[in-house]
């Protein structure tokens, strides 16, 4: 299962590098003047009474509205306020502040666009506070980079900070060798690689960015992010080495993967894979 959209990634580095010739907002979060405003370092305290059965109901609704599938926007939107009801009453736990900030991050991504950075926020809320719990868990380092390069596409005034953020936590979980979500981190990596304006605009390198997702791809070729971003890379260098056998290659491996009748959702994402679908079809569509 997955929640996260990585379609993102190519219109926050777009619009990240075509707008290096404007000034950066003076504004930082805290109000003071001066340079880029940062990702939020802010996390959560304990606000309330423990009433443990209280909680342990909060989060099991939580947890269950989340997990249908196929997942529902006004579901997920549940979710989020039962995890901030129950983290009003402790944040200490690690499990329940990285589930909270998944659901948030998912919304950033699916949910209505005007709750879209505020969900953002309160994910990246979420994630800081499981790290000052475990400061080496992959879930949290996961989303803390996720969120920071969700809001990066939100803000444009966070997207230095917010990119930096990403890659860096991607980094971290690929030197702990973390696999999370079918060797996401390897998979962010490639497709940040991919996109990316090249050196000395930004950091995009078509040979990192086979790499990473080769990685992605030889750990579990069933999952249909691995298959799909892989196409989308073979698209771009069969232009990029004159190599036009690639493209034929990455629309067999689109409609085998994700449009062929035999192609099913894995499950706790039905949701997701018709997205998915909808990206396998433009690229064959914009690659004709």
């Amino acid at each position: 299962m997955t929640i996260l959209r990585l379609t993102y990634l190519s219109l926050m580095i777009a619009v990240l590098f075509a707008s290096a010739c404007s000034d950066v907002p003076g504004n930082t979060l805290d109000g003071a003047p001066g340079g880029d405003a940062k990702v939020p370092t802010g996390t959560l305290g304990d606000h309330g009474q423990d009433d443990a059965a209280h909680y342990e109901k909060l989060v099991r609704e939580a947890r269950g509205a989340f997990l249908d599938d196929p997942r529902k926007i006004e579901e997920v939107e549940l979710s989020a306020e039962l995890y901030q009801r129950a983290t009003e009453i402790r944040a200490d736990e690690y499990l329940v502040l990285w589930e909270a900030a998944r659901t948030c991050v998912w919304l950033g991504n699916y949910g209505p666009e005007d709750k879209q950075k505020d969900y953002v926020m309160q994910g990246i809320t979420y994630a800081n506070t499981a790290l000052k719990v475990k400061p080496d868990g992959p879930e949290a380092l996961f989303y803390d980079g996720a969120l920071a390069g969700k809001l990066a596409e939100l803000d444009i005034s966070y997207g230095a900070d917010g990119l930096k953020t990403l890659m860096s936590r991607m980094k971290q979980l690929v030197d702990m060798d973390s696999k999370y979500i079918y060797d996401a981190p390897d998979r962010v990596l490639g497709i940040t690689y991919m996109r990316a304006p090249g050196s000395p605009i930004g950091p995009g390198d078509w040979d990192k960015a086979e790499g990473h997702l080769t990685r992605a791809l030889k750990y579990d070729p069933n999952w249909p992010e691995n298959q799909l971003y892989m196409a989308e890379l073979e698209f771009s260098l069969a232009d990029e080495r004159d190599k036009p056998e690639l493209a034929e290659r990455a629309r067999n491996r689109l409609n085998e993967h994700i449009l062929s009748e035999d192609a099913v959702a894995p499950m706790g994402s039905k949701f997701e894979f018709k997205k998915w679908q909808e990206e396998a079809r433009k690229l064959i569509e914009d690659n004709k």
